[in-house]
């Protein structure tokens, strides 16, 4: 008896769980409490595998956003799937997201976006005009205390070129590490070119941001900008000017 009883709760569950990821995408969303300021258009597919033609947010918005659920991640306590948005001259990319018990985590994503649009959703306190392509390589990276638990990833900026009032740098490729430091996401870059030299350390703590760090001009450094470094402060030894800049995160 208690043997039929529980095949019958087990094709009971199965059932449910079918019943849940077939049914219409833009059916479950019209029960789905959404926050303030998040709308999701023109929903298609279900749960299972979904299609939203963007994904609008009070500071980013997000076109053509794919997933697929990851049916073996289930076995495991996990809800995960497979990502795929953006199309043309905006944000596009792959990875993988996930929910487990210890919190969110993300894979193995690629995603890519003009310098331009990344300086339109950041604006700039400067005058400044950005060319080149951000290139994001995620290997990892979970959710911890304040922040993160792991943060494993490289951040490329490819034919990178600064306009400003004063002239144009136009640089050797940039390449920056991401990493968790004490909970705490953190990007190094260590850079050098005929034009620029920096060193820059910054992390995201709760509620303040840092970022520390060196610049020198290189010789091929226009004069008009590099004149204007010596309002940083003093150079070291070597000709550095060293810098630190910190703030409050937005709420």
């Amino acid at each position: 008896m208690k043997k039929y009883l529980a095949l019958a709760l087990l094709l009971i569950l199965v059932y449910l769980v079918s019943l849940v990821v077939t049914t219409p995408l833009a059916v479950v969303l019209n029960y789905a409490p959404l926050p303030k300021g998040i709308a999701l258009n023109h929903p298609s597919g279900s749960i299972w595998n979904g299609k939203l033609i963007s994904v609008d947010t009070p500071n980013l918005s997000l076109n053509q956003v794919n997933w697929q659920l990851k049916p073996s991640a289930l076995l495991l306590g996990r809800i995960a799937a497979d990502v795929q948005l953006g199309t043309g001259q905006e944000l596009h990319g792959e990875g993988q997201v996930g929910l487990s018990f210890s919190g969110w985590y993300a894979k193995d994503w690629q995603l890519e976006a003009p310098a331009s649009w990344v300086v339109e959703q950041v604006p700039m306190p400067l005058p400044l005009s950005i060319e080149g392509d951000i290139q994001l390589n995620l290997a990892e990276a979970s959710q911890g205390s304040p922040w993160c638990e792991q943060l494993a990833g490289q951040l490329l900026w490819l034919g990178p070129l600064i306009g400003t009032p004063l002239g144009e740098l136009r640089l050797d490729n940039a390449n920056a590490e991401l990493s968790c430091n004490e909970g705490q996401p953190t990007i190094q870059l260590n850079h050098s070119d005929p034009q620029l030299e920096l060193e820059l350390l910054a992390s995201v703590g709760q509620p303040n941001w840092l970022a520390e760090g060196k610049i020198k001009a290189g010789a091929e450094m226009p004069q008009t900008m590099s004149g204007n470094l010596k309002y940083i402060g003093r150079p070291d030894p070597q000709g550095f000017y060293r810098f630190k800049q910190q703030g409050r995160l937005p709420r």
